[in-house]
């Protein structure tokens, strides 16, 4: 075997080597701990049929866009169930397909309906407040179709994801569309097949785009900033923030919880081997609260719940 052939095939097996440690170091974190489930598959109070959206507010109540069942409950932090709205159709409590939700501000509760190509506001106890919709009277660049995701910036602006046409839409705090960005003329930041987005207090709008394997980072004006997961995820959906700085992302093609620190470095990954219990198997969503981590489970209809405690080194990544 020539000299550089045997370097070659030396350097490959030595990456090979240093990626399957690496996967047993971080496939059962230490500072991951699973605690429990809640619900199962049905249509009764606390139960799900294929769920895709998942939120939690500052007191740490959860809201659960319980697709199947085209309807939104409301669940208490113990996993007490509290209330829901919803069933099939087109009015003020109604759904069609509402495949997300956010409730980051403590008083109002946002709902993508997808069929319905609406956002539905809600308050916290979830009666209704208001829709926006999509004027045909608006130029096509301030328009939505199918809504995925919706945010809030710090000064009460909303972003709404467009699936129909892979961008991003920002809204005044009176609902008057102002800009769009994230398609075709957006260069590195161009949307391919976005998922999820959320929007964080710092107002930086995370876009999860399972056509790109990546997350794109843009700031409330529409400018791309950077990306985060570039070949390290698979089918990145849901996204969420943990108080001390690490962003969980629902994998579904990876199956598993992949946790990124502030400047993108992989930190962690978990939800593929733990105990069968604990095993996720089509994660969409993730929600955090104080030390909790919530993975919204599509394929078996229900919550995991796992506490997050790390130890500082895995935060300086």
């Amino acid at each position: 075997m020539k000299p550089n052939a045997m370097r070659l095939r030396f350097c490959a097996v030595l990456a090979c080597l240093s990626f399957s440690a690496w996967s047993q170091q971080n496939e059962k974190p230490d500072c991951v701990e699973y605690l429990g489930t809640w619900g199962s598959e049905g249509h009764r109070p606390g139960e799900f049929k294929q769920p895709l959206g998942l939120a939690v507010d500052p007191s740490g109540f959860l809201y659960v866009a319980d697709t199947g069942n085209h309807r939104i409950q409301k669940i208490g932090p113990a996993g007490d169930f509290l209330k829901e709205i919803g069933g099939f159709g087109w009015d003020e409590e109604q759904f069609d397909d509402p495949v997300s939700v956010s409730a980051q501000n403590g008083l109002d509760v946002f709902v993508a309906d997808y069929n319905n190509q609406r956002i539905e506001r809600y308050d916290k106890e979830l009666n209704y407040i208001s829709s926006f919709v999509s004027s045909e009277e608006e130029v096509e660049h301030l328009r939505f179709g199918f809504p995925l995701g919706v945010g809030l910036s710090s000064q009460g602006e909303l972003f709404c994801l467009d699936g129909e046409n892979h961008r991003v839409l920002k809204l005044d705090i009176l609902g008057e569309p102002q800009l769009s960005f994230g398609d075709y003329d957006a260069g590195r930041g161009r949307l391919v097949q976005p998922q999820r987005m959320i929007v964080t207090g710092r107002d930086r709008v995370f876009i999860s785009d399972s056509g790109s394997r990546r997350i794109v980072v843009f700031d409330i004006h529409g400018n791309f900033i950077f990306t985060i997961g570039e070949g390290q995820l698979r089918e990145p959906r849901g996204m969420a923030w943990m108080p001390r700085g690490v962003l969980f992302v629902a994998d579904t093609g990876l199956q598993k919880l992949m946790g990124f620190s502030p400047n993108g470095n992989l930190v962690c990954s978990f939800g593929g081997g733990e105990s069968p219990e604990a095993v996720v198997v089509e994660p969409v969503d993730v929600a955090c609260w104080n030390d909790r981590i919530y993975v919204l489970d599509k394929k078996r209809h229900d919550i995991k719940i796992f506490r997050w405690d790390p130890h500082p080194s895995e935060l300086n990544r």
